[in-house]
């Protein structure tokens, strides 16, 4: 018994006709006829019976007649139920993020997006943006957000769209300051004062190596007692006097005023930009929305950024 044939079955039964039936089913008479029939034959019982021109429901069709309104109606009922979740986005969302980034600019614009989308699911990978780059040609991710300025080898086949530009910024510990004063310091002060370094790879390095590169000094300028790889670790290695570090502004968050503080760097305030890189070829569903969703909102509300 299927859904097809309790609707022929209805038909028939309203117009107590096999012909007008199939017109009003869009069907031929005999194409009717052979519904009723199969449909008898499963049930292995005679639901109409011939009376002169009519065609009237035997007692085992008045006893289907309620049963097959009802399913009819559920099946139609689940139909409508069902239909808006086709489209409705569904798949897996595979993001990748430099550290910045992927700390304190995109979970909540990942947690945003997934309240929008119920039906998708997501992975985050937060490493540098050398890790990143690799992963996204790899197919490893579907999109790559990343701080400063990747090489050209490290951007082969891969196209990529501004998102905004970030500032970093030097931080010092309040509790156990290594430059004294309020006032701005200069670079060939900085340079013999214990400082905190990005590790290899990482956008934050690359960002201050380049600044130093344009300002005719070497990357080794700096005093570098320790390198992190993650900027928590950086601040607290701050706030405890170890040294001192340039970090994104994005990092920085209120309640920490009491731990580290920003200091103004004379003649020296690198701006980077923070790019999406996505690869040559046809994105995902849920990748692709993603993507439009950052362009449309590229930060988080209380974000540094701009």
């Amino acid at each position: 018994m299927t859904n097809d044939q309790l609707k022929v079955f209805l038909k028939v039964a309203e117009y107590q006709s096999f012909t007008q039936a199939g017109e009003a089913l869009f069907l031929t008479q005999p194409a009717v006829s052979l519904q009723v029939k199969s449909l008898e034959r499963d049930l292995k019982v005679a639901l109409f019976e011939r009376t002169g021109k009519k065609i009237l429901l035997t007692e085992a069709g008045r006893k289907l007649l309620p049963y097959a309104r009802s399913i009819t109606h559920q099946m139609e009922e689940a139909r409508e139920e069902v239909r808006p979740l086709e489209d409705t986005p569904q798949g897996h969302l595979r993001v990748g993020a430099s550290m910045t980034i992927g700390t304190y600019h995109l979970p909540p614009l990942l947690a945003h997006f997934l309240r929008e989308q119920p039906r998708i699911t997501a992975s985050l990978a937060v490493a540098n943006t050398h890790r990143i780059l690799h992963d996204l040609k790899a197919s490893e991710i579907d999109l790559g957000l990343i701080e400063g300025e990747p090489t050209r080898t490290q951007g082969i086949s891969l196209d990529r769209k501004f998102l905004d530009h970030d500032r970093l910024v030097l931080i010092d510990s309040v509790r156990a300051p290594l430059i004294s004063g309020s006032g701005p310091v200069s670079l060939d002060r900085l340079r013999k004062i214990p400082f905190i370094g990005r590790e290899p790879g990482s956008g934050t390095r690359q960002v201050i190596e380049r600044e130093l590169l344009e300002k005719d000094l070497s990357p080794d300028s700096f005093e570098t007692v320790v390198t992190v790889d993650n900027p928590e670790a950086i601040k607290e290695l701050v706030a405890l006097g170890v040294g001192v570090a340039f970090i994104s502004s994005l990092c920085l968050r209120p309640h920490e005023s009491g731990q580290v503080r920003t200091v103004e760097v004379k003649g020296f305030s690198p701006i980077r930009n923070l790019w999406i890189f996505v690869p040559r070829k046809k994105l995902s569903s849920p990748a692709n929305l993603f993507l439009q969703r950052l362009l449309k909102a590229p930060l988080p509300p209380g974000s540094q950024g701009r």
